[in-house]
């Protein structure tokens, strides 16, 4: 069994929510959530970090994660910026896609990438582990989480997720990104932008960024960025998107992903009305003993 890695992606703006709340705390000894996802990578088998984050968040983070893991686990740091002749007006990040290939030069093991906002439960971690922990670092096997996704639904509001198709294997065929997800009326549904509407079958599953990667997804990576750059560099929200990535290469035939059927137990914070929510599934969490009161400690 080989080694693993956790990449955390946490260099995004919040506009939903309203802030930045990668950096929000939901545990009772001032954790936030990817405290919780660190300590469930770790519970899992993984042996090192690395957290992709912005230039004015760095110091903060460092703090944070010096002050709750010390030196426990290997933590480091990989910085999402824009490239150097971008257009100096954009302060939208440049999408997950940019932000993984920010941690090249890091990530030396099969690893897996999350969201830092997400709750995702530590069956996903364990199941995810066996697999990648089999793989060799640059063979050309990906992965995915699935969660159903009616359970990734939100009572605030409609939500953005990633709709999967997959095979009789339950091998990805494709990821269909969709921007307005909803249950109305006993269907579930997306709303177009012609304000038509799609219905959703509901036993689908849901990707909520939780990839399974061997080091072979770089170079491939490195190149989609730089063809993407060339064609998007003026325009002020294009995003390069990871879905997109290993779509490309799907459909190529240069790799396969395996979709995951094991996660459960998600959550997040799309809205900042759902924090509450999330600090509460916590508390019972600990309550049940998953989780110490101070990870820290």
């Amino acid at each position: 069994m080989g080694d693993t890695t956790l990449v955390i992606m946490a260099a995004g703006m919040g506009s939903r929510y309203g802030g930045v709340k990668q950096a929000a705390s939901f545990g009772p000894s001032g954790e936030w959530l990817m405290d919780y996802a660190i300590y469930d990578a770790q519970q899992a088998g993984f042996k090192d970090v690395v957290i992709i984050t912005r230039k004015d968040l760095l110091a903060d983070m460092q703090e944070h994660m010096h002050k709750i893991w010390g030196d426990r686990i290997s933590i480091q740091f990989a910085i999402q910026q824009a490239p150097a002749d971008a257009n100096p007006e954009r302060t939208k990040p440049w999408g997950t896609g940019q932000a993984i290939l920010a941690t090249k030069a890091l990530v030396k093991n099969p690893f897996v990438v999350i969201n830092a906002d997400d709750f995702y439960g530590r069956e996903a971690y364990e199941a995810i582990h066996t697999l990648l922990a089999a793989c060799k670092t640059d063979e050309p096997l990906f992965s995915l989480v699935g969660y159903p996704l009616q359970n990734t639904l939100s009572d605030i509001g409609s939500v953005s997720r990633g709709v999967c198709t997959l095979d009789e294997n339950n091998k990805l065929i494709s990821i269909t990104e969709m921007t307005q997800i909803d249950m109305r009326d006993g269907k579930l549904q997306n709303e177009n932008a012609d304000s038509s509407f799609t219905d959703i079958p509901l036993n689908s599953y849901a990707s909520m960024n939780f990839w399974g990667f061997t080091c072979f997804l770089f170079d491939e990576l490195e190149k989609q960025w730089q063809a993407f750059y060339e064609k998007n560099r003026n325009e002020p929200k294009a995003e390069f998107l990871i879905p997109t990535v290993v779509s490309t290469m799907m459909k190529a035939g240069k790799v396969e992903v395996q979709l995951l059927p094991d996660g459960r137990d998600w959550c997040g914070v799309t809205y900042s009305e759902e924090k509450d929510l999330v600090i509460a599934a916590l508390r019972n969490k600990i309550n049940q003993g998953i989780y110490p009161s101070d990870l820290s400690a």
